[in-house]
């Protein structure tokens, strides 16, 4: 199907807005993880249990079985907007048409008729803004305000709609980030305590990648800059924790190619039977690449593209696997996974007496959520529970063992159907290896609640509460637990 002019104009007066929006931003690029400190955060995809429109692959928002399209999905697709990570949620597209702004899922909504032009020929916008308002309370080596922000504006398109390719998907991510004051300055905690935490200010294009369906829809591919905790190690529906630990486990801290380090990639999800999902995925591991000669680190993977991918790698790699059954049982739905990592080739390590070159590590996860009931047809309001467990080599990786359990409540005040609750424990081990930790053998506990308050559909104001018991991977600084309070502002246009 070819485009319209008048969809190609509206592509490029978004693209334009976008641009022009994200200059505000523009800084130097974030730099990449330190094992012996701060982790990665994950956040920005959809949603599958909570009020805020859905996420960055704008699969099935409308209803579990049909697309916006009203046209059936395989269980696949399904599972796929619902198993995303925390960044890059977006707008619904079902409600262009209601008055804005008590209706609208989008704040611009269909502006000029520039979204609904879009959507006609095959291509979906979608985007938000997420302001953090952090204060240390107390326990903290420093008290103190810091602001975090992320920007995020996306593009999917239908092959099929847009030039007749069948079972295709294009998908570019545009980020921008920036914060007031680093946050490890305040807690430099292991987990990561704000999942938009991006360790610097940037502005990329974060992701960028390809699917396509070889199979039916029992079999996809998918190549390109990925965010690889959008398809794996998920253990959480949904975005409003702020907390790293409800997005994946604590043994992936340190080497997963998750936001803000997204990195080249090449994915294989399948659906080999009914109820049961598996995929494996190959990424650049370059993030966590030393030079044994000369201690020269490898290339932050989420500024670059696929060069270190295809042809410049240093031999450094992150492999990852699981698979598992889904189910539905009263109408409430739930999954259980089991997984498998492994860092690939000479890996930087972190300990009580400085840097080094370790190898590994390798190591195994697991997860499940379940849906206890649910109050409309949509299964967007109940309640769902959701846990992980996490395990390494503790003579290759700084953890040797995480585990993690919450659950969230949208519904649960009558007269606000839309608003959501959350709480969150986790609880981290590290090993007992003084080369690859600063804290050899002590342990971090994260305690989290949130009261997540639609005020429209586009926006949201969400009070946050965390207590880190362990605020500092040096436990020689003995410190005290953190209170961390923020408060969280989410537009989704």
């Amino acid at each position: 199907m070819e485009f319209n002019k008048k969809a190609i104009g509206a592509l490029s007066s978004i693209i334009f807005c976008v641009t022009f929006a994200a200059h505000a931003q523009t800084g130097p690029t974030a730099q990449p993880k330190n094992a012996a400190s701060e982790a990665p955060k994950p956040p920005a995809t959809p949603d599958g249990n909570r009020q805020t429109p859905p996420p960055s692959d704008p699969a099935t928002h409308l209803r579990g079985d049909l697309n916006h399209d009203g046209v059936a999905e395989s269980q696949l697709q399904i599972e796929k907007s619902e198993t995303v990570g925390p960044q890059s949620e977006g707008s619904a597209d079902e409600k262009l048409g209601e008055p804005w702004p008590w209706a609208q899922n989008a704040m611009l909504g269909d502006l000029f008729g520039a979204r609904s032009g879009l959507q006609n020929a095959g291509i979906t916008f979608q985007g938000s803004a997420t302001l953090d308002f952090i204060n240390v309370l107390g326990g903290a080596p420093v008290n103190g305000f810091s602001m975090v922000s992320l920007l995020d504006a996306n593009l999917s398109g239908d092959t099929e709609r847009m030039f007749g390719l069948k079972g295709g998907e294009v998908f570019l991510d545009f980020q921008s980030a920036a914060q007031t004051r680093q946050l490890s300055e305040f807690v430099p905690d292991y987990w990561g305590f704000d999942a938009i935490n991006s360790y610097g200010s940037f502005t990329e294009l974060s992701q960028y990648w390809y699917q396509q369906e070889i199979i039916g829809d029992r079999l996809m591919v998918k190549f390109g800059k990925i965010d690889s905790n959008v398809d794996f190690a998920v253990p959480c529906t949904g975005t409003n924790f702020l907390n790293s630990a409800a997005y994946f486990p604590g043994a992936l801290v340190v080497h997963m190619p998750t936001f803000p380090l997204q990195a080249g990639g090449v994915e294989i999800l399948t659906k080999p039977f009914e109820h049961f999902d598996a995929r494996v995925g190959f990424f650049d591991g370059s993030n966590n690449y030393i030079n044994r000669t000369t201690g020269a680190t490898g290339v932050n993977t989420g500024s670059h593209g696929l060069g270190s991918f295809l042809w410049d790698n240093p031999g450094s790699y992150f492999l990852i696997a699981e698979a598992g059954p889904d189910w539905t049982v009263g109408g409430h739905k739930g999954k259980f996974r089991a997984g498998w990592f492994e860092q690939l080739g000479d890996t930087q390590i972190s300990g009580v007496n400085g840097n080094g070159v370790g190898n590994g590590p390798a190591g195994t996860y697991a997860y499940a959520n379940q849906q206890l009931f649910n109050e409309d047809p949509e299964g967007l309001q109940g309640l769902e529970v959701f846990g992980q467990f996490s395990w390494s080599d503790p003579n290759q990786n700084s953890t040797q063992w995480s585990m993690m359990l919450g659950s969230q409540w949208q519904g649960l005040i009558d007269v606000r159907p839309n608003d959501t609750v959350g709480l969150l424990w986790a609880f981290n081990q590290f090993s007992g290896n003084d080369t690859l930790t600063t804290a050899p053998g002590s342990s971090e506990t994260i305690l989290e609640t949130f009261y997540n308050v639609q005020v429209t559909p586009w926006f949201l104001i969400q009070p946050d509460m965390q207590y880190i018991s362990q605020p500092s991977p040096d436990s020689a600084q003995n410190i005290p637990g953190a209170f961390v309070f923020t408060m969280r502002l989410t537009f989704v246009f």
